[in-house]
């Protein structure tokens, strides 16, 4: 079986109504990507237009006003695989683990070519703490919390190292749904 993939009217595609992933927050993200690298990663639709995988970037090359997008054919995925292929799609990015000390590397190497690390995807306190994981998580000698009564009122408790760090935190958590309760100490 071969990857047709062919140059589609923007309009020509239909988001799935029921898309499971949340991905209004990151938009900008997306464009600011797309702006820099082009658009490169095919949506992958049915003839009939309804987006399989790629609702996010649809709606940043949608947002920067891009007629066309390329768009990979999946014409031979059943009703299930079409339904199941969208999950899989989504979570088998966040299969992998990184291993630290090469992606520190790569980030050396983009900053040497003056390269934005804003584009790569991560966030500021990532790029920290993988650059120079001593400075991103001092010891600030803060303390577990006592008992569990937070936990039981908030969830999930994350103590941040800085502003920076809980900013990014704070609207990460956000951008997966979450309720956030922010408690300083």
């Amino acid at each position: 079986m071969s990857l047709k993939v062919q140059e589609w009217a923007i309009d020509r595609l239909v988001e799935y109504a029921r898309n499971p992933r949340k991905n209004d927050d990151v938009v900008d993200e997306m464009c600011a990507a797309i702006r820099e690298f082009g658009f490169r990663i095919p949506i992958v639709a049915k003839s009939d237009g309804t987006v399989i995988d790629g609702h996010l970037r649809l709606k940043a090359a949608r947002k920067l006003g891009l007629p066309k997008v390329s768009v990979a054919i999946a014409d031979d995925l059943s009703e299930a695989q079409v339904k199941a292929f969208r999950l899989l799609a989504n979570k088998s990015a966040n299969w992998a683990k990184w291993d630290n000390e090469l992606l520190k590397i790569e980030f050396q190497e983009l900053q040497a070519m003056d390269f934005d690390l804003g584009l790569t995807g991560f966030d500021v306190g990532e790029i920290s703490v993988v650059l120079d994981p001593d400075e991103a998580a001092p010891d600030d000698g803060i303390e577990d919390p006592p008992d569990d009564k937070y936990q039981e009122q908030f969830g999930v408790i994350v103590i941040c190292g800085d502003e920076v760090e809980q900013k990014a935190m704070f609207e990460r958590l956000q951008g997966e749904g979450l309720t956030v309760k922010v408690v300083t100490t």
